[in-house]
């Protein structure tokens, strides 16, 4: 019986892919296995929260990705639409903010709204239990990335050491 928690568990919370940076996503391989969006979150993602512009190098990559042939949208836990709606435009794409996540409604409205296909899709955060889990809840690929902003406050630092807590006793079992 535990058994089939664990694995529930590890279905919902273990994400496909672990990364140090957004920078390292492997584009032709992620293509190469039929992804063709890019859902990204944007607090600590893209973006650290203190900034509110993304870099040079971020806008640099941001390119790649759209000349590699994928479609780009931002979907953010962040309730600010003024702060979304300046990085969407930086971007030139489109996002949503106040999503909710891990509930899946605002990036099911998301693929519906633009037409494209969620299980096709790659999911990139730096939180498991917003991020990982509505990617993994859709059937899309998860992709864990680090926090951009190391000095995180001290409740994101605690959620932070559960979640590396619990990815590291998920994958022991």
């Amino acid at each position: 019986m535990i058994s089939a928690y664990t694995n529930i568990l590890k279905k919902l919370l273990v994400p496909d892919d672990i990364l140090e940076s957004i920078l390292e996503i492997d584009l032709d391989y992620l293509h190469e296995k039929g992804y063709r969006t890019l859902v990204l979150d944007i607090d600590n993602t893209i973006v650290p929260r203190s900034e509110n512009l993304m870099t040079l190098n971020m806008l640099s990559w941001v390119a790649r990705v759209k000349n590699s042939g994928f479609e780009l949208y931002f979907l953010s836990n962040n309730s600010s639409w003024k702060r979304i709606e300046r990085i969407c435009k930086q971007a030139e794409t489109k996002g949503f903010y106040f999503s909710c996540k891990p509930l899946v409604y605002s990036a099911r409205d998301m693929a519906t709204r633009y037409g494209f296909d969620i299980k096709k899709s790659v999911i990139v955060g730096d939180q498991v239990l917003t991020d990982v889990i509505v990617a993994n809840w859709l059937g899309a690929f998860s992709i864990l990335v680090d926090p951009l902003d190391k000095k995180l406050s001290f409740l994101k630092t605690l959620q932070r050491d559960i979640e590396l807590n619990i990815l590291n006793k998920l994958s022991i079992n």
